[in-house]
């Protein structure tokens, strides 16, 4: 047995790591003009679409959907809380910076 480190290096080299290319036809894919019409997708609002992801982690029984989800709803609060603290807050000039920038 020749020593080839664990490379491939004889027979027919097609990127499909052992397998035979595979070519995609068209008329194998079952994507009608039903199904790409633009007007038939309802894409959700980003505060909906979180909605509809904590009513699913209320209603699921397995663990890895809920920790998934659990994760993406954490993320999406910490999110919204950096948007909040990175809110500048605004403060009320005194008379002479209001005269100051009146000026300039």
């Amino acid at each position: 047995m020749a020593n080839n480190h664990g490379l491939r290096t004889t027979g027919r080299h097609t990127g499909n790591f052992g397998y035979n290319k595979v070519k995609g036809n068209r008329g194998q894919l079952d994507l009608t003009r039903a199904i790409l019409q633009r007007d038939d997708m309802q894409i959700p609002r980003r505060d909906e679409a979180f909605t509809r992801l904590q009513e699913a982690y209320n209603k699921t029984d397995d663990p890895r959907l809920k920790a998934t989800l659990a994760e993406m709803l954490k993320d999406r609060e910490r999110q919204v809380q950096q948007r909040e603290a990175s809110a500048p807050a605004r403060q009320e000039l005194s008379e002479y910076w209001a005269e100051i920038k009146r000026t300039r």
